[in-house]
């Protein structure tokens, strides 16, 4: 199979994935944002990664990023090399290459060509501080700066303009505007918030018929995070056209931590396990799910089947 082009990625990354009502809920199916097909690599964070491999690759030729082997942060630069022509060295810790594959994104990653450089423990700090290394020791050596990937996929609203951090969120601020009518209460995921501010920047110029929107944390607070970013763009979160509830957090509460994984399926949709999984288990058990009317949920993305990448592997 071939690798899309470039083009072909931006093509697809502008079109807006549908709404679909399964048994009274309405679901916002960003997982269908798959193009290696459905299962593969997915979803907002893709898209949003897209962006800045569009905007801020450069001339480099190489890529490096840092991440836990869990992370599809990963298998999504190791894919968007290889699609833009460039090298993929991905830093991971406390694992070896006796190991490494064990993990699904890794082994996405080396199959489209990524290679691996191994620190001895898995703290972000101390993977970021590595990638800042190899960042310099390539300029160094007289090659092109690299470009680096920022954890959780993201641009940091401190350091960047006002303008360069609203243009990372409009890619997925566009996807609200096919929200059904009959969309009234709508809930999101917020780990990394990134999709969770695009969401929410949409939805504050054009609510649509919505009337609340209900964050439920899947990891570590990032409220004020959250509300700083709304802000840079010009969004004010305590003014917003419809009620926010965001204190309700998995994570927090203790029923579940961001690495447990809880497989859930609702009608024949299969759920991310890390996230919408969890997300859906618990709405069950609270009985939110019995009288649907009104409701949507938005899906972020799925979890990735190595076999649906495998025929577009570059190695």
């Amino acid at each position: 199979m071939t690798l899309p082009t470039p083009q072909d990625l931006t093509r697809l990354a502008a079109r807006l994935t549908p709404w679909e009502l399964h048994k009274g809920i309405w679901f916002k199916r960003e997982d269908k944002f798959a193009p290696l097909g459905y299962g593969g690599l997915s979803g907002s964070k893709l898209r949003q990664l897209i962006h800045l491999f569009e905007k801020y690759r450069g001339n480099a030729t190489q890529v490096v990023t840092g991440a836990s082997v869990r992370s599809p942060q990963h298998s999504m630069t190791a894919f968007l090399a290889a699609v833009y022509g460039m090298k993929s060295l991905n830093v991971v810790g406390a694992t070896s290459p006796a190991t490494l594959f064990n993990y699904p994104n890794p082994a996405i990653a080396a199959g489209f060509g990524a290679e691996f450089d191994f620190i001895k423990v898995a703290y972000n700090p101390a993977l970021q501080r590595r990638v800042e290394e190899l960042r310099h020791q390539f300029e160094n050596e007289g090659e092109e700066q690299a470009f680096v990937v920022p954890y959780g996929i993201t641009l940091d609203h401190v350091k960047n303009t006002a303008e360069d951090v609203t243009a990372f969120h409009e890619v997925g601020a566009v996807q609200t505007e096919n929200i059904p009518d009959e969309v009234h209460t709508l809930i999101v995921p917020a780990g990394s918030c990134n999709s969770l501010t695009s969401v929410m920047l949409g939805l504050a110029r054009n609510p649509h018929n919505l009337r609340k929107l209900v964050s439920i944390g899947i990891g570590p607070d990032k409220l004020a995070w959250t509300k700083s970013r709304l802000r840079v763009m010009g969004v004010d979160p305590e003014n917003l056209p419809f009620d926010w509830n965001y204190k309700i957090s998995l994570h927090d509460s203790g029923y579940a931590s961001y690495s447990d994984l809880m497989p859930e399926t609702y009608d024949d949709i299969v759920f991310h396990p890390t996230y919408e999984g969890k997300m859906i288990r618990w709405l069950r058990e609270q009985g939110s799910l019995d009288n649907p009317e009104g409701l949507g949920f938005w899906i972020v993305g799925a979890d990735t089947d190595p076999a649906v990448c495998r025929p577009y592997f570059t190695t």
